[in-house]
């Protein structure tokens, strides 16, 4: 299962309160592409889809939802957060396995 990181959590959080997402929002993470190293795209979600996985991140209640790709494209991967110099977060999906 994908694992939000702490910093992440409180990124989610920032975001989602910034875009007016109600309590059931938070952040969608959705694979462009299954084969090879995928990329993603990340959003602002005002509510879970019928069959998404959510995730939520333990100290902050953070939410991330998933498609069924996703999920599986992501299990045992960590998603983590950058602060850039313009005070924005550049969210990004690592692979757990081996410590990665």
């Amino acid at each position: 299962m994908l694992r939000i990181t702490p910093e992440a959590g409180l990124a989610i959080k920032r975001l989602a309160d910034e875009q007016g997402a109600p309590t059931d929002g938070g952040l969608r993470v959705e694979a462009l592409r299954s084969d090879g190293e995928p990329d993603y795209s990340i959003s602002v979600a005002t509510m879970p889809d019928q069959n998404d996985q959510v995730i939520t991140e333990e100290t902050t209640g953070a939410r991330v939802m998933l498609d069924s790709l996703t999920a599986e494209l992501t299990d045992e991967a960590i998603l983590d957060v950058d602060d850039t110099v313009e005070g924005t977060a550049r969210f990004r999906v690592k692979s757990g396995r081996n410590g990665s």
